[in-house]
């Protein structure tokens, strides 16, 4: 089957990702009484674990898939930062493009979780855009390591890493390249002309400042989006009611992959991914799409952003990938 032979050829390629490195710290433990300072429970750790998270996620994703990987951002002069490259390293990513910037402390995302529900999250982070001389940094490492890169993934999470020259000059840089885009808010405008833009529904009604009241609404917000980006794929997830791709053929509804949802942090960082090898494998736009719909079904089943595997994802196929092709509907 050609979709199963494209995603064993994804170890074919190499993938630039740039964009917010963060690190998803969870502290798992017990909560059997309130405490008498606070109404708060007082959760007795049992242990703590830590991913990758952001641009770092995106990463993680494309090697478990089987790709070759080279990650550009920013990180602070901490522990944390030591052990975000320590894990990355030994999966495989290539952290060679990360820069180091004393004057800011590396992104982390600490969820404390107590009988398997989250009780509180704490952010250490600096949201203000990068300086020169670390952007400049991070281009002159562009620039020795791009030799051989196939694809680029921009992954702003409006953590500063992507300032509005790092975007417009990064996108000149891998000009010639399959050029993805992850966007949030503040830099949505700024990413015109890359092969695929990808944001979820809640990012494209906020970047059109509107709501969607209906359809009618939503599918022309997209087709106004898509002209304004004038990017070759714009591609927008909805959770339950699946994606929606535009692109000169038109407007069509991929349908979602549904399984249990346990959660659904890193779903959108594993649909880039899939979609970026799968357009990279020779897939049409609607088969990348779609893999990368049954793809963020399995990752959202798991705790967590996490991965997905070409074996999981290759069974995934065998099983629905008929059904659901079928289900694939032009608007």
């Amino acid at each position: 089957m050609r979709i199963k032979n494209a995603i064993k050829r994804f170890s074919d390629f190499k993938v630039a990702v740039i964009g917010d490195l963060i690190l998803d710290e969870y502290i798992f433990g017990t909560a059997e009484r309130i405490s008498p300072e606070a109404p708060v429970p007082v959760v007795l750790q049992n242990r703590r674990e830590v991913r990758p998270g952001g641009a770092a996620n995106v990463a993680f994703n494309l090697v478990e898939l089987g790709a070759k990987v080279v990650l550009f951002g920013v990180v602070g002069d901490d522990p944390f930062a030591d052990e975000l490259k320590s894990i990355l390293e030994s999966s495989g990513v290539d952290t060679s493009g990360i820069v180091t910037d004393p004057k800011r402390p590396t992104t982390v995302k600490t969820r404390i979780i107590a009988h398997r529900q989250q009780v509180v999250r704490l952010d250490r982070e600096s949201t203000d855009p990068i300086d020169s001389d670390v952007r400049d940094r991070m281009l002159d490492r562009i620039s020795e390591l791009i030799d051989g890169i196939d694809a680029v993934i921009f992954e702003d999470y409006n953590k500063g890493a992507l300032s509005e020259e790092m975007i417009e000059r990064g996108i000149a840089a891998f000009s010639g390249k399959l050029r993805a885009v992850d966007p949030k808010f503040q830099n949505f405008w700024n990413y015109r002309g890359v092969e695929l833009f990808k944001p979820n529904r809640k990012e494209l009604a906020n970047a059109m400042l509107r709501q969607f009241y209906n359809t009618s609404d939503f599918m022309n917000s997209i087709r106004e989006a898509h002209d304004r980006l004038e990017t070759q794929n714009l591609l927008v997830t909805a959770g339950e009611d699946g994606m929606y791709l535009s692109n000169s053929d038109g407007i069509v509804h991929i349908p979602a992959h549904k399984r249990d949802v346990f959660d659904v942090t890193g779903a959108g960082d594993t649909v880039i991914a899939v979609a970026v090898l799968g357009m990279l494998a020779g897939l049409t736009m609607n088969e990348a799409a779609l893999l990368a719909s049954i793809a963020a079904g399995i990752e959202v089943s798991k705790l967590g952003a996490a991965t997905v595997s070409p074996d999981e994802l290759m069974q995934a196929v065998d099983d629905h990938w008929d059904e659901l092709y079928s289900q694939i509907e032009v608007l």
